[in-house]
């Protein structure tokens, strides 16, 4: 029992930490239907502006954490205005050429600045506790709160505040909402910086737990690709379960068995969701 309690608490920390990586593609998806394949390359430069912040300058962890997320929010603002806001209203297949391209233009140059070689994060906190005879370490369980609050936050600034309030019009309608007097341009970089910027976050938080690397974002950004078709494109909440399902197969199946099959047995859920509901556990038809 407290095997298997051991890897439903890391599933539950895992799943939180996917959440955030794809509640970010979901946001910029949502908001300007466009595919952005270079998420993951956010998630990463997140991860390694907190390595040097914290691990080289030695500067405190949650600044560099903050730092953290006001760059890449930067990062994503910009690219939005400069690569993606002309492909505004084109085929889709367009922004998906552009964000191929930035993964290899951003992956490889991350190989030239910051090297191949493996690098970790300090953590912040250290130590733990057992639970039912399962151990959970105190920074798994900072890294789960932030995440949390992070996502409730994000849901109550869609929800109470005017531009969270835009933000929900120009995905629900953006003819309408501009009709409105909504500035959907001012709407669109401030989603793709704002889904930049949780990549980022969620990043610095699995930097702690695992080795980064400049390649590291191939795979954050399959798992995104994952938990968004699952849980529903466009769907906060569907990421959200989305991410706590392939966190859970992800912990008990390569517990148990290996990660190969954890990694079949999530396109079977998919492939399995997809049959019942075309559009994700939450989501929506989208044209």
């Amino acid at each position: 029992m407290s095997e298997f309690l051991q890897m439903g608490l890391t599933g539950i920390n895992l799943g939180l930490m996917y959440a955030l990586i794809a509640i970010g593609l979901t946001l910029i998806f949502g908001v300007m239907r466009i595919i952005q394949y270079a998420h993951g390359e956010m998630f990463m430069l997140g991860a390694f502006v907190l390595y040097y912040w914290h691990a080289e300058l030695g500067l405190p962890y949650w600044a560099g954490v903050a730092v953290s997320a006001v760059l890449i929010f930067a990062v994503g603002a910009l690219l939005q205005v400069l690569l993606f806001k002309p492909l505004h209203g084109k085929n889709i297949l367009y922004s998906l050429a552009v964000s191929l391209g930035l993964v290899l233009i951003i992956s490889g140059s991350g190989q030239l600045i910051f090297g191949t070689t493996t690098k970790g994060i300090p953590s912040a906190v250290s130590g733990g506790v057992l639970i039912g005879g399962a151990y959970l370490s105190y920074e798994r369980m900072v890294i789960s709160a932030v995440s949390i609050a992070l996502i409730v936050a994000l849901w109550l600034f869609l929800r109470r505040s005017v531009t969270g309030l835009a933000i929900r019009a120009v995905a629900e309608d953006p003819e309408t909402a501009a009709l409105q007097g909504i500035q959907t341009g001012r709407i669109h970089w401030i989603a793709f910086g704002l889904g930049s910027s949780m990549a980022a976050i969620a990043g610095c938080m699995m930097g702690t737990l695992l080795s980064i690397v400049p390649t590291m974002g191939f795979l954050a950004t399959i798992k995104a690709f994952m938990i968004v078709i699952m849980g529903g494109l466009g769907s906060v909440i569907g990421a959200l379960v989305g991410g706590m399902i392939l966190g859970m197969i992800d912990s008990v199946v390569t517990t148990t068995i290996s990660g190969d099959i954890a990694l079949i047995l999530s396109f079977v859920v998919i492939f399995l969701i997809l049959v019942f509901r075309p559009s994700g556990l939450f989501g929506q038809n989208w044209e």
